[in-house]
């Protein structure tokens, strides 16, 4: 795919799923702080 080494494409796959993970996390994260201090 796209002419590159096998080991390449594997290093260059998994980010952007790693990126959308991370910002899952922090969105519920931070969404639970957030509904903590409007319940004060």
């Amino acid at each position: 795919m796209f002419n590159l080494p096998a080991e390449t494409f594997w290093w260059l796959v998994p980010w952007p799923f790693i990126w959308v993970g991370l910002a899952l996390v922090l969105y519920v994260k931070l969404k639970r702080e957030d509904e903590k201090e409007n319940d004060r």
